[in-house]
């Protein structure tokens, strides 16, 4: 902070000896003072209100960038770190959370899964075979069976392998969503998928 700048008063008072024209001075040059003071204390209070918006803005682009796109996801508080990898051609992104072993899954096999998927946008889980009443889900694989992204990003995929996919709704479920399962328009998903078993091709 800025010193307070002495009074007008105890000017005056310290050059009761001196002549009108320098009392007057002197009180002058205390009232520039105070501008000067009043006009620092500003510019501070601005630059320091400023420096807290910048360090807001900052910490909200923080979180949009590390908790939401890639980081904790309040369904089930399960990281999509920056482990996540590029599907070539796709917008789709993965990471193996648990590697398996066996045969990979290839175009045309038969695949069985758990799953479970999460909106990023809301943390709110909206499917899981997991869940009571829930049994493992059978599909077949990279002919469009599935959503684009899960298609695709379960290829390569072997037995006992969990993989974690952030689908964009261009390779989910589109600009319109799915309302039925409360999954909004645009949504991003966030599948965990384990393979249970792969039966080849005929």
């Amino acid at each position: 902070h800025p010193p307070t700048p002495p009074t007008i008063e105890k000017l005056m008072m310290a050059a009761t000896a001196a002549s009108m024209p320098a009392m007057m001075s002197v009180a002058a040059s205390a009232a520039r003072g105070a501008a000067i003071g009043r006009q620092h204390s500003r510019s501070s209070a601005a630059a320091l209100s400023s420096s807290s918006s910048s360090h807001r803005q900052g910490s909200a682009a923080y979180f949009n960038r590390n908790f939401l796109r890639g980081g904790f996801c309040r369904g089930d508080r399960s990281v999509a770190s920056a482990a996540m990898q590029p599907i070539p051609g796709f917008e789709t992104t993965m990471e193996t959370l648990t590697p398996g072993s066996g045969a990979a899954v290839a175009k045309g096999d038969t695949v069985t899964v758990h799953a479970t998927g999460i909106v990023e946008e809301t943390g709110d889980k909206f499917w899981s075979t997991k869940d009571p009443g829930q049994t493992s889900f059978t599909y077949t694989a990279g002919v469009g069976k599935v959503i684009t992204g899960w298609d695709q990003g379960c290829l390569g995929m072997s037995t006992g392998e969990t993989r974690k996919l952030r689908i964009p709704a261009l390779e989910g479920y589109g600009a319109g969503g799915f309302p039925a399962w409360g999954i909004p328009a645009g949504g991003t998903l966030l599948f965990t998928i384990e393979v249970l078993s792969i039966k080849g091709k005929k």
